[in-house]
């Protein structure tokens, strides 16, 4: 299968690209011209992404570039929305019209985090100009295509020297010793992105489409989560500190009583996603942390 990666050079992507390649298919990466990637494609400017569709020509679009910085969409939620929102509506409209199936990823952060964790079917509430642009998102990609694919993740991580992801900041901080405030009342569940890449293939190559949950099998705070990678990686734990969200004073409001729930995704492939504890000990290894 011809497999075009948007985002190629991101975490998500990468893994995406990774795995697709791992299992056969051919692969194209577009990225931001600046990240080097084989197409340049930019989401602000949707005409770069018709070039690359011509040429081309996927069977799957893998839609992994997105404004996910959340207080930066905070501030700026015009820009946010063009690319989170305007963007992915207008590629779905281009797939559509290509013939390629989309794959796009949404956010537990639709859901307001006072009742979590969440299934596929309960009721949206996001609190931030990120959560709110990502489901609309969604739902113009939804709308357009009715084979279309979203899948909701949340606290994505892996070991990525170019990446900034939360256990990619733990290992920075500790080897820089420079205390570290970790949330005690963010409850998600983390996700290893090369796993998150192999179900999301293996959902779109069985043609399922809608909305599926896809994450870690750990509900953790990420104050839980950051002392499971220290024992992972042999850290000593005293350079973190356990804080309340609220005196993180961030500028977007965060679901705090979040998490997805499993359960579609069970039915659907008869698997699910593994814990925390398994997966930083393959990252603990692929650093050299365990000898």
């Amino acid at each position: 299968m011809k497999i075009l990666v948007i985002g190629a050079c991101g975490q998500i992507g990468k893994a995406v690209a990774a795995a697709a390649g791992a299992h056969g298919h051919r692969v194209f990466g577009a990225d931001l011209k600046s990240a080097g990637a084989r197409f340049a494609l930019d989401l602000a400017d949707i005409g770069s992404a018709v070039k690359v569709m011509e040429t081309v020509k996927p069977e799957l679009t893998v839609l992994c570039s997105a404004m996910t910085y959340v207080d930066g969409c905070e501030k700026t939620p015009d820009l946010a929305r063009k690319i989170n929102a305007e963007a992915p509506g207008s590629l779905a409209a281009l797939c559509l019209n290509s013939g390629s199936r989309l794959v796009y990823f949404s956010t537990e952060y639709v859901f307001d985090g006072k009742n979590g964790p969440y299934s596929e079917t309960d009721p949206v509430n996001p609190l931030s100009v990120y959560g709110r642009t990502k489901f609309e998102g969604e739902m113009r990609v939804l709308g357009g295509m009715k084979d279309a694919l979203s899948i909701r993740t949340t606290v994505v991580y892996s070991f990525d020297r170019a990446g900034n992801n939360f256990i990619m900041q733990l290992m920075d901080n500790y080897s820089r010793g420079v205390e570290m405030k970790v949330p005690l009342d963010q409850y998600s569940n983390p996700t290893h992105a090369p796993e998150l890449a192999d179900f999301i293939l293996e959902l779109a190559q069985a043609g399922k489409s809608g909305v599926y949950n896809v994450a870690g099998a750990d509900r953790l705070n990420r104050y839980e989560f950051a002392l499971k990678a220290c024992e992972a990686f042999g850290f000593k734990k005293d350079f973190l500190k356990p804080v309340a969200t609220a005196e993180l004073k961030q500028p977007a409001p965060r679901p705090l009583n979040a998490g997805l729930k499993m359960d579609k995704l069970l039915a659907a492939l008869g698997r699910a996603p593994a814990g925390a504890e398994k997966n930083l000990k393959i990252i603990a290894l692929a650093k050299g942390a365990l000898k």
